[in-house]
């Protein structure tokens, strides 16, 4: 009773959290994004160069794997490229939003 009880609330915080990561994806789609066809895998844009793309991004960036494939911080890119420092405080906000709230009533159940 007590697991049948508990999907719920477990489904509805997947819900929230897919949601949190959608919306985040797409403002750092539209931010980071690239706006010319030059990508180049070391720069942040071709980490957000579409939709689907940023979504895993984000959702890796959530679980605390925030590298890229050379294993630089995300963080340091964003901020050295276009992104500058409020970008990072939009990040910082979003993953204390997942860690402590989201992942938290995941635990609870």
């Amino acid at each position: 009773q007590g697991m049948v009880g508990g999907l719920g609330t477990l489904g509805w915080s997947l819900v929230l959290f897919v949601l949190c990561v959608y919306l985040v994806a797409l403002v750092f789609r539209e931010l980071l994004g690239p706006k010319d066809e030059t990508i180049d895998h070391t720069m942040a844009k071709w980490y957000f160069r579409n939709v689907p793309r940023s979504m895993y991004t984000i959702f890796r960036c959530s679980f605390g794997d925030c590298s890229t494939a050379e294993g630089l911080p995300m963080a340091e890119i964003i901020v050295a490229g276009s992104g500058g420092i409020w970008l990072s405080f939009l990040y910082s906000g979003f993953t204390f939003i997942v860690m402590i709230g989201i992942f938290n009533v995941i635990s609870a159940i």
